[in-house]
């Protein structure tokens, strides 16, 4: 008897102590952070599954998994008892050649500091009145704007062109789309009436770009520096787990809709984006729906068609091993891992238009000085996706004295 209470206090001791350590861990690991970034081995593909609504995965290679999570989710992963390891936080790794004067950050191999991203903004609608409109689109947790600039050739007359839209940087540490468009609005501006595809473009689109739509994640650290960059917005939610979602309603994550997400959701219900593409980091592939289902979307062949286009001529302007990932450049989402709360998805499902993901760097945080290199890989494919909105059937129904009607179009066989 004696002996089995020996044994019984030895056990209960011995999970004590079990208990307090991995409390102990827990708190150490998140002493100086909000989010961790972390691998951990799974023996079966479909163990993914069980996973995409407590943490943020980032990546699956083989059967090792990498993700992120702030304390909450990190703490209901640990009640999975997988073994695990904690890694360099991406957005840590350098300390990132940073400018607040505009004609230097124009050389385009630095950062801006979020004050310099907002004066730049702000100079290219004081500079091209009639081509850019700076549209604030919200307002972060922190007080950061979200900011879109519209092009086009009467930017201030909804002329019922094809609306197109490019966004970045959803992922704060997820930087080189941020560079790489605030670059395509200079260029699509300075180039008008000088280059022939621009200026159609521009003439007969309405192009929406949103550089940065997680500004308080990719300035974690304050607003004169992108070291320290997060993932997460600065509630520690992942954004692009954060939209309605067609198969699991709307909070797959159990979290109320963000301020940037919402300013999302009521510029997406607010325009009729006929193509749009999101910017990532961290591989190098073109990511098209579905995210959330395993069945195809019913233009799947279509996806892929512009997935291809796009990776083939990244591919045709850059080394032999930029943007071969997967099916040669292209996947899709679901059969990559699945995500529930995406922003392709909603657009793509809500919104009634066609988006897909852009992961144009295996590094998250793209030292500057790789950032020209970037350019040169992506600057046709960024051209000549935006010329796929030209594509189509395109009009205006009317009544019979010419007043605009809503209207659904069918089209028989």
């Amino acid at each position: 008897m004696n002996r089995i209470l020996i044994k019984a206090t030895l056990l209960f001791s011995l999970l004590f102590v079990q208990s307090g350590f991995s409390q102990n861990t827990v708190e150490e690991i998140f002493k100086n952070r909000t989010e961790v970034y972390f691998s951990f081995n799974i023996s079966e593909r479909f163990e993914i599954n069980s996973f995409t609504k407590i943490i943020s995965i980032d990546d699956v290679k083989g059967t090792t998994v990498f993700a992120y999570a702030n304390e909450e989710e990190f703490r209901k992963f640990l009640e999975l008892k997988y073994d695990y390891k904690i890694l360099p936080h991406p957005g840590t790794l350098i300390n990132p050649k940073m400018s607040d004067d505009i004609d230097e950050i124009t050389d385009w191999d630095s950062y801006p500091t979020y004050d310099a991203y907002v004066n730049m903004m702000n100079m290219f609608a004081l500079t091209y009145p009639n081509l850019f409109q700076l549209v604030d689109a919200g307002t972060t947790i922190q007080g950061r704007k979200i900011l879109f600039g519209k092009i086009s050739d009467n930017v201030m007359v909804h002329e019922g062109e094809p609306q197109f839209m490019y966004s970045s940087s959803m992922h704060g540490d997820e930087t080189t789309g941020y560079v790489l468009l605030l670059r395509l609005i200079d260029s699509l501006l300075t180039s008008y009436g000088n280059d022939a595809r621009v200026t159609n473009l521009v003439n007969n689109l309405e192009i929406w770009i949103n550089p940065l739509a997680n500004p308080d994640g990719t300035y974690r650290s304050g607003n004169s520096t992108v070291n320290g960059a997060t993932r997460y917005n600065a509630n520690n939610v992942d954004l692009n787990r954060n939209f309605p979602d067609p198969a699991d309603g709307p909070h797959p994550d159990g979290k109320a809709w963000q301020p940037e997400t919402i300013s999302m959701m009521n510029l997406g219900y607010a325009n009729n984006f006929v193509i749009s593409a999101n910017f990532h980091g961290g591989a190098e592939v073109v990511n098209y729906p579905w995210d959330t289902w395993v069945r195809r979307h019913p233009d799947d062949n279509w996806f892929q068609y512009i997935s291809h286009f796009y990776a083939d001529t990244c591919q045709a302007n850059s080394p032999s091993n930029y943007m071969i990932d997967f099916n040669d450049g292209i996947t899709n989402g679901y059969d990559w891992y699945r995500i529930t709360g995406g922003r392709q998805d909603f657009f793509t499902y809500f919104c009634f238009g066609r988006e897909v993901t852009l992961e144009i760097s295996d590094t998250k945080l793209v030292s500057p000085s790789l950032l020209p290199a970037h350019w040169n890989y992506n600057r046709k494919s960024l051209i000549k996706y935006m010329e796929h909105a030209l594509h189509g059937i395109r009009g205006v129904v009317t009544d019979t004295v010419g007043t605009p009607l809503k209207a659904k179009i069918t089209i028989l066989s």
